[in-house]
């Protein structure tokens, strides 16, 4: 592992005497290595100073580690001792050559990413590690160029330079911009390429855009793209060592200290925040993109592979919530499905899947509001018995799976006393269910079912009563009386069994009690009766 030493910011001449005099406040210093290898020099002097009150970090931009021939025994020597000499918390080079035999040309230039180029640079990061007595980091480097001979990815040359050699990775993100710019490259796949464990170091910096390429000059303020692309990798990879990288056109100090308080604010809202938070965070920038796809491009990064894998990858996942609320909407309402077609219902089931999703992990809750998103769904407002159908379904499905009760015996009836009988309340089975309607729900329902001798109502607009049943653990669904209704819905509401004939026979003179009250035990309507 390495050390996380916070956020710092490059140190150049043009700041020493704001360090020197004013120790500002800052977390660590990365110098450019080449710049201290002569410990009699000023710049020597000034770092030996700072390496007092600052951790430092040594970046090394000579080497050329890709270089095939010309890469200097001599100048790995000078840069073992400045290491020795300093003593910093990180080191660090590019991965990059810069040499050819006697010839060098001062510059970070792009590696072929082959088998080959991986073989040399794993034999020189091992030279270079030994040497040092310590693990190194390696940087992505942006480039204008891309070789026609490439087999991998920057990214798979760097994680696998990292499993040969053990050395980390300085992931520069504003490289992984510049480059996705430049070549069509993906710096979220990149991100998801690498492995936590390898990375040490982050940079940020400015770039300048150009009619041929986007350059990465270390002259500006960080691009807001490059400021996404930071949140993202805290988010994948945690705390890591960050510095803020400006080599031309420096401003003043202040700015620098401005930008590495911003960066600063973004570690402390993103990494800081519990890991709950975190993992919630993601799950429900996962759920959102299921739920709906104009919310996906929040959710992309949190996923290895490309954009457009990624995406493919989440439609499998929306589409299996839309077939789980499609399917499980049809197993309640088989009626309705049957009466609008399934196509037309996976219809109805999506939109009301985004109105009403789930909110339980038992399936066989879903859909409780269907009668009343059906009841403002203007493509079935000419099918207004539709929302009756969809309640005298949902009565029949959840009796399905009510509770039991235990079986009374009505033999005591007998020895009751007519006052007693009056004054008794009765209990209704928790499968019971009462409905009513202005259309024929019930014959409706019934012309459904399979082997039903009952013929499809000529006329639905006409008053319905119905009661569901569940006696011996098979649901059923009885027309009945309004006399009927009316009884049992006021014995449901708690009154007595006297006020619930009351309430029959003043729609049905006729209303015979016993009859009704034999018919129901038989049915399991009721579940006791209390005197």
């Amino acid at each position: 592992m390495f050390a996380q030493p916070g956020v710092g910011i490059g140190l150049r001449a043009p700041h020493y005497r704001d360090f020197l005099d004013q120790r500002p406040k800052v977390d660590w210093l990365e110098v450019h290595t080449e710049n201290y290898l002569n410990a009699g020099s000023w710049d020597a002097h000034v770092l030996d100073q700072l390496r007092q009150d600052y951790p430092i970090s040594l970046h090394g931009v000579g080497l050329g580690i890709g270089s095939a021939t010309g890469f200097s025994e001599q100048h790995l020597q000078r840069v073992c001792d400045t290491v020795r000499r300093v003593d910093p918390v990180l080191v660090s080079e590019h991965l990059c050559w810069g040499a050819v035999d006697e010839r060098h040309l001062n510059d970070l230039l792009p590696m072929p990413l082959t088998a080959a180029a991986l073989q040399l640079v794993a034999e020189r990061v091992d030279r270079i590690q030994q040497a040092l007595g310590r693990r190194m980091l390696i940087e992505n480097v942006s480039t204008y160029l891309r070789f026609r001979a490439d087999t991998m990815s920057e990214a798979e040359f760097l994680a696998a330079l990292s499993r040969r050699t053990g050395c980390g990775i300085l992931l520069d993100l504003n490289n992984l911009y510049v480059n996705q710019c430049n070549h069509g490259e993906d710096a979220l796949s990149a991100l998801a390429t690498l492995s936590g464990t390898c990375i040490g170091e982050f940079h940020l910096a400015g770039h300048l855009v150009t009619a041929d390429a986007v350059i990465d000059n270390h002259g500006d303020r960080v691009a807001a793209p490059v400021w996404e692309l930071y949140r993202a990798a805290l988010r994948r990879f945690g705390p890591i060592a960050t510095l803020i990288e400006w080599d031309t056109d420096i401003p003043d100090i202040a700015v620098l200290l401005d930008e590495a308080r911003r960066a600063s604010d973004i570690v402390a809202t993103i990494v800081t925040s519990p890991q709950d938070e975190i993992l919630a965070r993601s799950q429900h920038q996962m759920a959102a993109a299921l739920f709906d796809r104009a919310a996906e491009a929040g959710a992309i990064g949190l996923f290895n592979g490309d954009a457009q894998r990624v995406s493919q990858r989440l439609a499998l996942y929306r589409g299996n919530l839309v077939a789980t609320g499609d399917k499980a909407l049809a197993a309640a309402y088989p009626v309705l499905q049957a009466l609008v077609g399934e196509e037309f219902f996976s219809a109805l089931a999506r939109a009301f899947g985004k109105q009403q999703p789930s909110t339980s992990g038992d399936l066989n809750q879903y859909g409780e509001g269907f009668a009343d998103f059906l009841s403002g769904f203007a493509h079935v407002a000419e099918y207004p018995y539709f929302p009756d159908m969809a309640r005298c379904e949902w009565a029949i499905h959840r009796a399905h799976y009510a509770a039991t009760a235990t079986p009374f015996d009505p033999a005591p009836l007998a020895t009751w006393t007519p006052d007693q009988l009056d004054q008794a309340h009765c209990r209704l089975h928790p499968a019971t269910q009462l409905l009513a309607s202005r259309w024929a729900i019930a014959e409706l329902w019934l012309a459904h079912q399979p082997d039903s001798a009952t013929a499809f109502p000529d006329v639905l607009e006409v008053p319905c009563f119905a009661l569901v049943v569940r006696p011996q653990w098979r649901v059923s669904l009885l027309p009945i009386s309004q006399a009927a209704h009316a009884a049992l819905d006021l014995l449901q509401q708690g009154a007595t069994l006297g006020a619930a004939v009351d309430a029959a026979l003043s729609i049905d003179a006729g209303f015979d009690l016993g009859l009704h009250l034999q018919q129901w035990l038989q049915q399991s309507v009721l579940g006791a009766i209390d005197p």
